[in-house]
């Protein structure tokens, strides 16, 4: 539970676990920080609801750099967030914890104006009277940052205690349902369109806590966030051989629209620890296979130790060349930077063989634009079970290939719209 009626000076907020703020007395005073009370709030650590959804938005919004002083942080830890803000507009920084606690960092009721500029901003800065502390429970932390075009406040609209009036008076606030609903809203609205007509730009980090006494103080060291992962799929084309796809020398593969990159990372999720994927296959980051067997304590020392989300985007782009070089082998007719995009994520999801056969090439390279939606959303199928994973993931891509342009809602006549298990294939 919560404990009701903590005094404005300093506290260790009960809903913030690995990122607690410590408040230096009333906003605009130098008070010197005292001990205060916390209190923990029982939560499912299988579900992550909250980080998923987080995490989600981030990816799907995209254009915000957000970045910690460290990437790991020990118990007591003063920390501060930077964010690269590219427009004036409304600006909510989240934390969410391996507890699923969602915690509005920004603005709070000693910096209630959360309307920005653009340029660079530090949370917090000289002129904020508060602290970030790295507080337990020890693990991986997600940082997220949401600029909005339109007003747009995730403390006066969260959870906590108001007064007579029905303000907040809680130094700090809970994401609330409403907010949530709005932020998935608004994520996938700017997803569908093109960036200038984005209504939410997203980022994040993380960052981990680590106990003061430990001896080392990396991914290695965080407590396992493996809930949600184990059931994840391993990318079809890491599960094929590396033979067969090349271009001609000196062709470059063509690089891949920046939201499609975000696509495959909110599709894929960031893990980063080794877990066993669906299939018990050894993975780590956005869904890298390590090997084609469970982890055993052998891979490679980098794997072991953890590793951070800069260097899963490498392995990424690693993995997502096989796709690359694929669909520009294959596909016949001029793409745009959006249609090639979502061709290379599904190329990745599915892998190269079953692209090659599959009707949705043939609609492709017959420029019959029309037919793609039906045909990907064919590929929902995996194991002989129909995936909401897969379906969504699907509706992402049809998004991103008609980026922006009316997406085709009647199938033409005769077209094949039997389900396909992306194992199997056509």
């Amino acid at each position: 539970m919560i404990r009701r009626g903590i005094t404005d000076r300093m506290m260790l907020w009960p809903i913030v676990w690995p990122l607690a703020m410590g408040i230096g007395g009333a906003f605009g005073q130098d008070v010197p920080p005292s001990q205060g009370a916390v209190a923990r709030v029982a939560t499912s650590a299988a579900s992550h609801t909250f980080w998923r959804i987080a995490e989600d938005a981030a990816m799907l919004a995209g254009g915000l750099s957000v970045q910690l002083d460290k990437t790991f942080h020990r118990e007591g830890e003063a920390m501060v967030v930077r964010i690269d803000i590219p427009r004036a507009g409304y600006l909510n920084v989240l934390s969410v914890g391996p507890d699923d606690v969602p915690t509005v960092l920004f603005p709070n009721r000693h910096h209630p104006d959360n309307r920005v500029s653009a340029g660079s901003l530090t949370i917090p800065n000289a002129q904020m009277t508060f602290e970030l502390k790295a507080m337990p429970p020890d693990g991986t932390t997600l940082v997220a940052a949401f600029l909005s075009r339109e007003a747009l406040d995730f403390y006066q609209n969260g959870d906590g205690e108001r007064d007579g009036e029905g303000a907040m008076q809680d130094p700090f606030a809970r994401l609330s349902i409403v907010s949530r609903n709005q932020l998935r809203q608004l994520a996938g609205k700017s997803f569908a369109v093109l960036p200038r007509a984005a209504p939410l730009l997203g980022g994040m980090a993380y960052g981990g806590v680590c106990a003061a006494a430990s001896d080392a103080c990396d991914a290695a060291s965080m407590p396992g966030r493996s809930a949600g992962f184990e059931d994840r799929l391993t990318p079809g084309i890491l599960l094929e051989s590396k033979d067969g796809v090349s271009l001609p020398k000196g062709i470059k593969p063509r690089p891949i629209h920046e939201k499609g990159i975000r696509l495959t990372k909110v599709s894929e999720g960031f893990m980063p620890r080794l877990y066993n994927d669906a299939a018990s296959y050894c993975s780590i980051a956005y869904g890298h296979l390590v090997k084609k067997a469970p982890c055993d304590g052998q891979e490679p020392p980098e794997f072991r130790r953890g590793i951070s989300e800069p260097r899963g985007d490498s392995l990424l782009v690693q993995d997502l060349r096989r796709a690359q070089l694929a669909v520009m082998g294959m596909v016949t007719t001029a793409l745009s930077d959006g249609q090639y995009a979502a061709l290379c994520d599904f190329t990745y999801n599915v892998g190269v063989g079953n692209l090659q056969k599959s009707t949705l090439l043939k609609a492709v390279n017959a420029g019959e634009h029309e037919r793609v939606p039906f045909q990907l959303r064919r590929w929902i199928k995996v194991n002989g079970k129909e995936s909401a994973a897969l379906k969504t993931r699907r509706e992402r891509e049809i998004q991103l290939y008609f980026e922006s342009s009316p997406i085709p809602k009647i199938p033409p006549a005769d077209e094949d719209l039997s389900v396909i298990d992306i194992r199997i294939g056509e």
